[in-house]
């Protein structure tokens, strides 16, 4: 296979997402030699071609914002939260501890994303053992940086009741509101099956809002 093909294929699965049976049917290739090229391209492309993905500035943001997110959060920037894969045990007693995801229930590797409001991904953290939390991760990052985001910038999260017995009607009105949002990333990392992870806050540019 040429080395143009290589890197069409791997293009095409990474715009359109096609499943690995139909790649290999359309472009007549063995299940572990599409994986062997995937796998391959995308350190070839990190290790070349990352310096390309910039964070989108305030006013590229605003103009492609769906009307729907638009009208309820007119200055968000971002929309993240953290999802986890699950992969096989350990055979060290340390990193199966490390990556024990009592969430899951399993070992799993964790990942903090952030979306653009249109829906392509502007970030994405390196990878922790299931074991650190969501909040963890998002501190340990540099996506609170300047390089992303300014003074005044707002987080916004669902509604906890903390405390109270229930949440009132205005609270309700608003998680509902966000969680609708939050669909909006998970169907990048879940595109079957709600994925229902812990908070997700919003960043934005000074003074704007990000949806989490």
């Amino acid at each position: 296979m040429s080395t143009q093909d290589q890197l069409f294929i791997t293009l095409v699965k990474l715009r359109q997402n096609p499943s690995t049976d139909m790649m290999c049917g359309i472009f007549d290739l063995a299940h572990s030699t599409f994986l062997d090229v995937f796998s391959r391209w995308l350190d070839l492309m990190y290790a070349n071609i990352s310096f390309l993905i910039k964070w989108p500035d305030g006013e590229c943001i605003r103009s492609t914002v769906p009307a729907e997110v638009l009208f309820q959060y007119p200055r968000v920037t971002a929309i993240i939260d953290c999802f986890e894969i699950r992969i096989e045990h350990s055979k060290k007693l340390k990193t199966r501890a490390i990556t024990y995801s009592k969430y899951k229930n399993w070992t799993t590797v964790k990942y903090f994303i952030a979306c653009h409001p249109s829906g392509s991904i502007t970030y994405l953290s390196k990878g922790w053992g299931g074991r650190a939390s969501d909040v963890h991760i998002v501190r340990n990052s540099d996506f609170l940086s300047q390089k992303f985001h300014h003074a005044g910038d707002q987080l916004i999260t669902p509604s906890f009741t903390r405390g109270r017995k229930q949440l009132s009607a205005e609270d309700v009105a608003n998680s509902r509101v966000t969680s609708n949002i939050r669909i909006h990333i998970e169907s990048h990392w879940c595109p079957e099956e709600p994925g229902p992870h812990s908070g997700w806050p919003t960043s934005s540019a000074p003074g704007e809002e990000t949806a989490g």
